[in-house]
């Protein structure tokens, strides 16, 4: 049963529980509203609901990522200007957190590159923040 909060849900389900007439039996019926998209086909008594975000996503590889997280609270310092494409290998010091007058260094948990840089030299951390994106090899 659908979330009666959910007009999505209850379009889908509007779509699904349509009543056609004698004759229609392979009959497709597409949605497109507000960035969303749905595809209802109904074969005989059965019916069948396709969205393209679905589709899309059962279809392209999923990349392995690894978030790089802060240590501790502080100020980071980039060991160098990282950008997208970059390449790291295990153990690289990508920066520096420092901290209190000590500073934690940063590494690279994996070989990879950099997919994403979350936090720019000089901003201030929290523990557990995301600073950059690795994609695995």
């Amino acid at each position: 049963m659908s979330d009666p909060n959910d007009p999505l849900l209850g379009l889908v389900d509007d779509l699904l529980h349509l009543e056609l007439p004698g004759g229609l039996a392979g009959v497709t019926i597409e949605v497109e509203a507000d960035g969303f998209a749905v595809s209802v086909s109904r074969q005989g008594q059965t019916a069948r609901v396709t969205t393209p975000a679905a589709a899309a996503r059962e279809e392209a590889p999923v990349e392995k990522t690894q978030r790089v997280h802060a240590t501790t609270v502080g100020m980071f310092s980039a060991a160098r200007e990282w950008s997208t494409g970059d390449s790291v290998a295990r153990g690289d010091v990508l920066g520096g957190i420092q901290s209190l007058g000590h500073v934690a260094e940063i590494s690279a948990p994996a070989d990879g590159e950099i997919r994403e840089v979350l936090v720019a030299g000089g901003a201030p951390v929290e523990y557990g923040q995301a600073l950059f994106v690795i994609a695995l090899r």
